[in-house]
Parts: structure tokens; sequence; C-alpha cells
């Protein structure tokens, strides 16, 4: 029997938007989906085109998460898989965007779920086009994070702590977070890079979602008259 899947496209969206991003799941003569193409703008969310970071999570939940970046952040994809040590539940789940479209897979029950962000390309529009201006220090004033004072290398980069929002994070100068802590009832849940590899943006294999094809009912197989 073939798994769910679930379209969501927000009420504030006109129909056209919807069908683009249906577009993704389910193109027309490719087998592949057909990637989304990146917004038009020079913006630049990292200071590095490519890379990959491996983070480790400790806490309630312990696994990894695993994100990867191309075009200056503009495409990204995340691979999530975590055990909660309580209550021995998985999450196994893959997501990614490119340009508006975001796409996630849940790869234990196999729901698929598609939004479109309505303010991606006037945020994109209005955003600063000098690199210096969209990541790193300059990013967290703007989040209105406060420094700590603290600093760390962490996975061979150097980065500073903020406080932004209840979760302590060590920001790189060139955007990305490579530890993140926050207290989550009586327990801390932490993410801690292990890895970055600068150049490396993943396997085109997590930027696509490819339908499973529809299965064919005993006895229905077409016959010739």
């Amino acid at each position: 029997m073939l798994r769910s899947t679930m379209l969501a496209c927000s009420g504030l969206l006109m129909l056209a938007a919807c069908e683009r991003v249906a577009a993704v799941l389910a193109p027309d003569t490719a087998e592949v989906a057909a990637p989304v193409a990146a917004a038009d703008s020079s913006q630049k969310f990292f200071g590095r085109e490519t890379f990959t970071i491996v983070l480790e999570q400790t806490g309630r939940e312990v696994g990894t998460v695993t994100m990867h970046y191309r075009e200056w952040g503009r495409r990204s994809a995340e691979v999530t898989k975590l055990t909660n040590t309580e209550t021995g539940k998985v999450t196994d789940t893959r997501s990614f965007t490119n340009g508006a479209a975001s796409v996630t897979i849940d790869n234990v029950t196999g729901e698929v779920v598609v939004t479109e962000n309505p303010y991606y390309s006037q945020a994109a529009a209005e955003a600063s086009t000098s690199a210096d201006d969209a990541f790193g220090p300059t990013a967290m004033a703007r989040m209105s994070a406060e420094a700590t004072g603290e600093s760390a290398t962490i996975a061979g980069e150097r980065c500073d702590y903020w406080m932004v929002m209840g979760t302590k994070k060590c920001v790189a100068p060139w955007g990305p977070t490579l530890q993140s802590t926050m207290e989550i009832g009586d327990s801390v849940a932490d993410r801690k890079a292990v890895e970055v590899r600068i150049g490396d943006g993943g396997p085109d294999s997590v930027f696509v979602y490819v339908p499973p094809a529809e299965a064919v009912a005993p006895g229905s197989t077409p016959t010739t008259p």
C-alpha cells in the first residue's frame, strides 16, 4: 500500500503559487522532481558558497542533524535522525528548500509536506546585496541577539557565542551556527558540530523528491481487445 502524501499550501497563497510548488512533486514528464529555480537575487546568506555541517545532538533526543548548503545558502537540505531516550520514538526526516519552496519528507510515516513562503521573494529583493550584511555578527544584531563575549573553535571553525530567544548559539563569522544550547523543561538540548566540510554541498539526491510509482492492482493490467 502506498504511503500517504500530503501537499500543504497556505490559504494566503494564490492558486498559481501552489501549482508551482506541486510541480516539485509531480512533474509532467520527468521521473525525478525538477528543482525550483533559486530566487533571482544576489543575496548571500553565508560567506561560503557550498558546505556541509554535521551536528551531534544530545539531551532528551540524541542523534545527528546534517545540514547541506549550496549557492551561498539559497538552497539547503537537512537530514535529521534522532531517537527520544525516554519514549524510543524515532525521528527520521529529510527537508530541503530551493528558493521559496520547502519540502519535508518523513521517512517513518511516508508523509510529504510541501509549502511555499509567500514572503521569500520580497525579503530577498529587499535584503542587502552585500555579503558582509547578510550573515554573522550583523545577522545576530538584526535578531537583537546579545553577545556573551565567549568564543570557541568547533570542528575547526572559530565561532562567537550569542544569546537569542532563550538559545545560546555559537555563530561563525561567515554565518553558520556551530553549536546551539536550549533548556527544554528539566533537560538541555544541545547541538554541536562535529564536522564542517567546505566545498561539499551534499549529494544531489537530498535536494529532490521522487514520488513512488502508482501501484497496479492485481488483475488490472490492461489487455488488448
